[in-house]
């Protein structure tokens, strides 16, 4: 049995409905069972808690044999994503000690890990640069896992976007955004994009080849946000397309969380990748170009 952890969320429903697709013994630590009943296929079991509740934890736990961890915040207060992203892991962690539970695969970001020379690497050389908060607790709570006592692998997706059970979240309302003219300035800065069903048989890889102790990253490709949010108006039929402004810039107090995030990536050099771990064992996700067609034709229907 695996364990999954935010399965109701927008990257862990689309884990969870891949790994039942590949019948795999899935359950799912739910804090909402009517979200959970909404998104996520009707045999899987799931146990009502939370990461903060050592009870609910150990029932969630009881008869696994591996943890998937993709229970994260990217947004809201700094201490709300610090609760989340670094307690729920530390509590994660203890629980999965008590219960003698080995295996983790932990879903960290590539954000985590980015160096002063806009390098994410599986084997990073320098200290991460970015410091807003949803990075900063990242790189915490990666660095937990890496000191558990543990067979931990901790995957690296870059920006994650396209069809999810959990409907158009992420990057995805961002798109949404441009097409309908909400969002007119972005920040043109290049960075990573890959699916969410790419992440998640990546995330499946991992599990099954992956070494403990080592970090994958998960990427299709590095493209700047001007030209993603533009190929995505016009694959939307929109007729609106967005102000591409220089790396540095400032979008202001207003700007969405999603479009903050070229903001961020865009005070530092152009970031590019070191996957081969990845790549080793089998993971290439899909290409900007596939992924925004099949992404807006899903949006589309949605």
């Amino acid at each position: 049995m695996l364990l999954v952890t935010g399965g109701t969320g927008y990257l862990g429903s689309a884990f969870v409905e891949l790994a039942v697709r590949e019948g795999r013994d899935v359950r799912v630590l739910v804090r909402d069972p009517a979200k959970a009943a909404a998104v996520l296929p009707r045999q899987v079991p799931t146990v009502t808690g939370e990461l903060g509740d050592p009870e609910s934890l150990a029932d969630a736990l009881d008869g696994c044999e591996a943890v998937v961890h993709m229970a994260g915040l990217v947004g809201g207060s700094e201490r709300r994503i610090r609760e989340v992203n670094v307690e729920g892991t530390r509590a994660l962690l203890a629980a999965m000690a008590r219960a003698g539970v080995e295996r983790l695969v932990h879903t960290g970001t590539g954000a985590a890990v980015m160096d002063a020379h806009g390098l994410v690497s599986e084997t990073p050389t320098g200290p991460p640069v970015l410091d807003d908060p949803y990075s900063r607790a990242k790189a915490d709570a990666d660095a937990l896992v890496s000191a558990a006592d543990l067979a931990a692998s901790i995957v690296m997706p870059t920006s994650i976007y396209g069809p999810s059970p959990a409907g158009p979240q992420s990057y995805n309302g961002l798109l949404l955004a441009a097409a309908r003219g909400e969002v007119t300035e972005i920040v043109d800065t290049p960075i990573g994009w890959v699916l969410a069903e790419d992440t998640a048989a990546g995330i499946l890889r991992v599990l099954d080849a992956g070494a403990a102790g080592r970090r994958y990253v998960l990427c299709g490709e590095v493209a700047p946000f001007g030209a993603v949010l533009d190929r995505a108006c016009a694959l939307l039929d929109s007729p609106h397309r967005v102000r591409a402004l220089p790396p540095g810039s400032d979008l202001g107090p207003d700007a969405p969380t999603f479009a903050r995030r070229s903001e961020v990536y865009g005070r530092f050099p152009t970031v590019h990748m070191a996957d081969a771990g990845a790549r080793a064992i089998g993971i290439a996700p899909r290409g900007v170009a596939e992924g925004l067609e099949l992404t807006c034709a899903w949006l589309k229907g949605v």
